[in-house]
């Protein structure tokens, strides 16, 4: 039998990774790779550099220097990304639930999911 290796890190292609945008990246204050972040509930496939006591929820593959640079990130505490058709007021940091007729609602409380992008055609598109 062949030696297999348990635990430590794991190739890309094993977890969740997403490109967004980085409104704090500038020349003088770069996203670095490595740079933990926060989704953005302020605008869609957005995160933020984590402060004191935030929870990290990506982490920046490369670096940018611009918030208009595509940024690769690896995702944690979330699988899937997803999009769904709801119902009602869906906006960007929401977490949402089934709504019973085949989409998706705003959660009475917050759950492991939460919106990242919300469409003109009334889907969103959610990590879970």
């Amino acid at each position: 039998m062949p030696y297999i290796k348990t635990g430590g890190m794991l190739p890309d292609d094993y977890g969740l990774s997403l490109t967004v945008f980085a409104s704090q990246a500038t020349a003088e204050a770069p996203i670095k790779a490595g740079q933990l972040l926060k989704f953005d509930t302020a605008a869609g496939y957005s995160v933020l550099k984590v402060a004191d006591g935030d929870a990290v929820q990506a982490i920046a593959k490369h670096d940018v220097s611009s918030p208009d640079a595509p940024l690769g990130v690896y995702v944690l505490g979330f699988n899937r990304n997803y999009v769904a058709p709801y119902s009602g007021t869906v906006a960007v940091g929401n977490s949402v639930v089934a709504d019973g007729s085949g989409g998706l609602k705003v959660a009475g409380a917050a759950n492991n999911t939460l919106v990242v992008q919300v469409n003109d055609d009334n889907t969103c598109e959610f990590l879970a």
